[in-house]
């Protein structure tokens, strides 16, 4: 969750917004299924995560292996700081981290600055050579809306777009493709009611999302299922329209990593 979207009220984890627990968990496939979790001499993986908000992803990433997760936000507070330093196997920061990683993950990040490219580019410089780096973003600039505004985004990607960006930054792209397909047709009503209506603040963040544990559980299970779907196609590289986009990709060993 993005630090943006916490709501003081949000629910515990186990009732997260059923976007975001799917989002994590089939994007910790990817980068799982792909090696990135594992390292040649087998001992437990150095990840950095970038933009990590309240750091749900890097505690999803812990319960399913035993790895040192650096969570790398510019805006955790003290507070955060301290709180998430009492997580085994996370180390909180908000300032540039040191030292060579296995991998890293910008997800749902590159969309919030200027220039995206030199954003990668900087923390690939930071992952092993043949370490892996992993892109999600928001797809398709005909959908930006006012939740991207209230998000703070600057765009919306299409798939070429996506891997022209980490491809700019000395990238190899290993695997790439859409996923939430079936969230693009409410998303694109939405967006036509909005420019009919006309363009209105919208309330940010799946930090709000307060439906029940029946109810969470079976969008989860819809979007989990529909993600089978996802996988195939990307593992043949075909883009198949999605909500999100996401490119996980191989540092060159020709790039190197910054020095422990």
């Amino acid at each position: 969750m993005d630090l943006s979207e916490r709501n003081a009220d949000a629910p515990s984890d186990s009732r997260r917004h059923p976007w975001e627990v799917a989002r994590a968990a089939f994007l910790l496939d990817v980068l799982q299924r792909e090696g990135g979790l594992q390292t040649p001499a087998g001992l437990p993986p150095r990840v950095l995560d970038v933009g990590s908000g309240d750091a749900y992803v890097a505690r999803s990433l812990l319960a399913r292996v035993d790895a040192r997760v650096c969570c790398w936000d510019l805006h955790f507070t003290d507070d955060d700081l301290a709180m998430l330093s009492r997580i085994h196997g996370v180390t909180p920061s908000r300032q540039a981290p040191e030292g060579s990683f296995d991998a890293a993950m910008l997800l749902d990040v590159i969309e919030h600055v200027d220039d995206d490219a030199a954003l990668v580019a900087d923390v690939a410089a930071r992952v092993r050579p043949a370490g892996l780096l992993l892109v999600s973003v928001p797809a398709w600039p005909a959908l930006f809306s006012a939740h991207d505004v209230a998000l703070h985004h600057h765009r919306r990607y299409t798939p070429a777009a996506c891997r022209d960006v980490v491809v700019r930054a000395g990238l190899e792209v290993v695997q790439s493709g859409g996923f939430f397909h079936g969230l693009i047709a409410p998303r694109a009503a939405a967006v036509v009611v909005e420019k009919i209506a006309g363009r209105k603040p919208a309330r940010a963040g799946v930090g709000g999302w307060s439906g029940g544990d029946v109810v969470t559980g079976f969008v989860v299970a819809a979007l989990r299922a529909e993600q089978r779907a996802s996988t195939f196609f990307a593992r043949r590289g075909v883009d198949v329209p999605g909500l999100s986009f996401f490119a996980l990709c191989r540092v060159p060993h020709a790039a190197g990593a910054v020095s422990p």
